[in-house]
């Protein structure tokens, strides 16, 4: 198991099956070498609740050996932290956009579900324009 560094990985001739090159110097980081050739950098590591967990950090080429290297050191001082950093990846992609918001909330006020000033129901009006925003991206209104 060497320190993973560009020869290394370059040096990785793929093989019929999917394998593993482990670093030696940072524990849970390595890259999987697919029959294709493509390489792929991640970090393994075990959340606060001691289940195991993979993120994929990036592919050989559009990242270097060294960025995900440092990538990696900051994932797993996150897991230090007590955060999961591949659940909260998934909480953000599966995160509801803006649009996605305003049409729940213009179909509850359509069924009258949403009241305004003396109680009567709220009238729909037209969604905003900035939908593809996710609205944990968003900053709270102050």
């Amino acid at each position: 198991m060497p320190k993973l560094t560009k020869s290394v990985v370059d040096a990785a001739t793929p093989r019929e099956k999917q394998f593993t090159v482990w670093c030696s110097e940072l524990k849970g980081f390595g890259v999987f070498v697919q029959p294709s050739g493509s390489r792929t950098y991640f970090v393994d590591y075990r959340n606060r609740d001691g289940v195991r967990k993979r993120m994929t950090i990036g592919r050989h080429g559009k990242i270097t050996a060294d960025q995900a290297r440092k990538l990696a050191i900051a994932t797993l001082g996150e897991t230090v932290k007590g955060r999961d950093p591949a659940e909260e990846r998934v909480q953000q992609r599966n995160a509801l956009t803006v649009k996605e918001l305003c049409d729940r909330y213009l179909a509850a006020a359509d069924k009258g579900l949403i009241l305004g000033k003396g109680d009567r129901p709220k009238k729909a009006s037209s969604a905003p324009t900035c939908g593809p925003f996710r609205v944990l991206n968003t900053p709270a209104a102050r």
